[in-house]
C-alpha cells in the first residue's frame, strides 16, 4: 500500500477514534459502529485538511460510506 493510501487509512481511524489495524479496504458505515454521522462528519473534515481543502467541491464524498468509496472518490478527483 502506498504511503498516501496508508495516510487515508489513519486518517479515517484517528476520525472515528479506533485503532489504525481496524480499518480496512473492507469497513464501513455497516461494520463500524464508530462510523456513525458524527464519525463521518469527521473524516471528511480531517480528510479535507490533508487535501488543502480540495474535497469541500466534491459532493460524492458526504455519500461514501466505505473506506472502497472514499479511495474510489479520491482517484476520480486525481487526489491519490
Amino acid at each position: 500500500m502506498s504511503k498516501i493510501n496508508n495516510e487515508v487509512l489513519e486518517i479515517i481511524a484517528k476520525s472515528l477514534e479506533i485503532k489504525k489495524e481496524k480499518v480496512t479496504m473492507d469497513s464501513s458505515t455497516e461494520n463500524l459502529e464508530e462510523w456513525d454521522s458524527l464519525g463521518h462528519l469527521s473524516i471528511l473534515v480531517s480528510l479535507d485538511r490533508k487535501f488543502n481543502g480540495q474535497l469541500a467541491g466534491i459532493k460524492e464524498m458526504a455519500a461514501a460510506s466505505s473506506v472502497k468509496s472514499i479511495f474510489k472518490i479520491l482517484e476520480d478527483n486525481s487526489l491519490i
